[in-house]
């Protein structure tokens, strides 16, 4: 029912009513506006409490996800790698071997990386390889000439049972770089290092390389790689008294929301699905004209002697009721019976709604 509707508790009289003696005040009641909280507010103010409570406990909930604070993570870090310098001949000769550069093809080099930390955190670190070359004066072996060349781009690197393995196989054409890069620095002392670099969040490191003369007609080769235990500072969620706290509040803010669904759900399903044909021909009526009627809460007892007449259609009261500008007073009887009555100064108009003939004029 709507909420304009007016209430009055029992006995009802109009305004040009005559007054009443002392001892027989107590028997009657003015017709007072009392605030009415319809179904449709109600079901309204529960929605809006509901989505209140749903959109408070999800900001606590966020506010449990992501309270972070940082802790120091070891974790081990192993690289090494294997070489092959191959000749034209296309046999390959052993590392840790003097080489002559005229006989020298290409060299493979078989990078090995791995790193295991000791909690489990979201890694998200990538690797590459370049190729860089430097020559230097012969003098002050000042740079004269460098150059990065990526040989492999940067790449994740991907968990695998708890660790993070790298494998990558290169292979340098020996000749090509002397005469793309050096055969312009013929008095220098000219090298190419092939690095292996892993990049973190903060910062980029070259963990393992090896570096190839080629200022000489024999030579060795150098490597070079680092093994390390190192610690990094990493965000991490932890469960204290400021989680804890935010966390029961959600918990009974979502508590508090299923309960209003459940009572809300159960107050709507009783409303639709247990009024019957004349509780529904009344609540419509009420809707209709809720402007100009008012309801009396606790029944209806005119303390006014009139005439009674009685109208058989609601639309006559209201024609009536048009008439001499006076509210519809609607009193629920019972369960099966109603009155709407308009009170004129002489008169009580009234029409008495039953269950029984709406029964019988849908049957008809």
């Amino acid at each position: 029912m709507s909420d304009k509707f007016e209430f009055v508790e029992n006995d009802i009289h109009d305004e040009n009513s005559k007054k009443v003696p002392v001892e027989d005040k107590e028997k009657n009641v003015d017709i007072t506006k009392k605030f009415y909280f319809s179904f449709e507010a109600r079901i309204i103010v529960s929605i809006i409490a509901i989505l209140l409570l749903f959109v408070g406990a999800c900001f606590l909930a966020l506010k449990v996800i992501n309270h972070t604070t940082t802790q120091k993570v070891n974790y081990e870090e192993i690289c090494d790698f294997s070489y092959q310098v191959c000749l034209d001949d296309a046999t390959c000769l052993p590392e840790n071997s003097k080489y002559n550069a005229a006989d020298i093809n290409i060299i493979k080099i078989a990078f090995k990386y791995d790193a295991k930390y000791d909690k489990k955190i979201d890694v998200n670190n990538k690797y590459r390889v370049n190729s860089v070359v430097s020559a230097y004066d012969k003098k002050d072996h000042g740079l004269v000439y460098r150059k990065d060349i990526n040989i492999v781009q940067s790449t994740e690197i991907k968990e695998v049972s708890g660790s993070y393995p790298v494998s990558e196989i290169v292979t340098v054409p020996y000749d090509a770089y002397q005469n793309s890069f050096f055969k312009d620095y013929p008095n220098t002392d000219n090298e190419l290092e092939i690095a292996f670099y892993v990049e973190e969040k903060n910062e980029t490191r070259k963990v393992a390389s090896l570096t190839i003369p080629y200022s000489k007609e024999t030579f060795e080769l150098t490597k070079y790689n680092s093994d390390s235990n190192r610690t990094i500072d990493v965000k991490v969620n932890v469960w204290d008294s400021y989680t804890l706290v935010y966390g029961i509040f959600a918990s009974i803010l979502v508590l508090v929301s299923l309960v209003l669904i459940y009572k809300t759900t159960r107050l709507v399903l009783k409303v639709t699905n247990n009024k019957n044909e004349f509780e529904q021909e009344v609540d419509s009526l009420l809707k209709e004209y809720d402007n100009i009627i008012i309801v009396a809460r606790d029944g209806y007892e005119s303390i006014i002697e009139r005439e009674v007449v009685k109208v058989s259609t609601f639309d006559e009261l209201v024609k009536i009721r048009d008439e001499i500008s006076k509210p519809i007073i609607f009193s629920r009887v019972n369960n099966v019976k109603c009155e709407f009555i308009v009170e004129a100064d002489d008169k009580l108009y009234k029409y008495v709604m039953k269950e029984a003939d709406l029964t019988e004029e849908i049957k008809n």
